[in-house]
């Protein structure tokens, strides 16, 4: 049993390899044509290319036209994995709040000293929205938290900050909505929103300290807003709306 699963794991690292050299989409092969390459068994490779499924790196279609095709991981799946992970380890909220700000506050560090004019414009695009009036804050708040999220990562350019920013949302978005710090809290909406605002100014004008000052800030009110005993999933959303599935409409 050993050697085959070394085997399969050789199988997978030599097909993970030939994945991360294709570009997305890209026909490894019919089965057989793996077979042949690889030198394997059939169970070997079905083995193999499971581990590879699993890993969001390939897709196995069958039939007329079928094979096997490189894909690529998408962010949902692996931070979302990554958040069952810290529930399963009984994660706390206080430490997902001690992660949340530096990482926040070092994307909006990498943000400011982006001056691509196309994100610059939909930053700015971003920033002129309004406050909206009556029964539509909520969600709209939750979409703008959302679309602020997606625009900080891609001008901060890191990956991995990015991931991590993800992974600690999707954790909160698992909460119950029953317990979000800003629901039937308009008064924290405008609150945040207001000081989310000038973070992004800062941005744009590519103050990077400024920047991070305020996205602490932020973080530091939904601190305050917290319940002193919230423990692991007994907790509240921190930024509700970025993965959650309810916010979909």
């Amino acid at each position: 049993m050993a050697s085959i699963s070394s085997t399969v794991r050789r199988v997978a690292q030599q097909i993970r390899g030939d994945i991360l050299a294709a570009p997305p989409e890209h026909m490894l092969g019919s089965e057989d044509d793996l077979l042949a390459r690889y030198r394997v068994s059939r169970p070997t490779l079905r083995q193999a290319a499971s581990l590879l499924a699993q890993e969001q790196l390939l897709t196995v279609k069958r039939g007329v036209g079928g094979g096997y095709f490189s894909r690529r991981p998408d962010t949902s799946g692996v931070a979302h994995s990554a958040a069952v992970y810290l529930m399963a380890h009984s994660t706390s909220m206080r430490e997902i709040l001690q992660a949340v700000s530096p990482i926040k506050a070092e994307l909006a560090i990498l943000a400011s000293r982006n001056r691509d004019p196309e994100l610059h414009a939909a930053l700015r695009e971003f920033a002129e929205q309004d406050i909206p009036d009556g029964g539509n804050l909520y969600k709209a708040f939750l979409r703008s938290e959302r679309s602020f999220s997606q625009i900080l990562s891609v001008m901060a350019g890191n990956k991995v900050l990015a991931l991590f920013l993800d992974t600690l949302y999707d954790f909160c978005a698992e909460m119950p909505p029953e317990q979000d710090v800003y629901r039937n809290h308009p008064s924290r909406i405008r609150q945040y929103w207001t000081t989310r605002a000038e973070m992004v100014r800062a941005i744009l004008a590519g103050d990077e300290e400024i920047a991070a000052v305020f996205a602490k800030r932020c973080a530091e009110m939904v601190t305050r807003w917290t319940p002193a005993d919230s423990g692991n999933m007994d907790v509240v959303p921190l930024f509700p709306g970025v993965l959650a599935p309810q916010l979909t409409e």
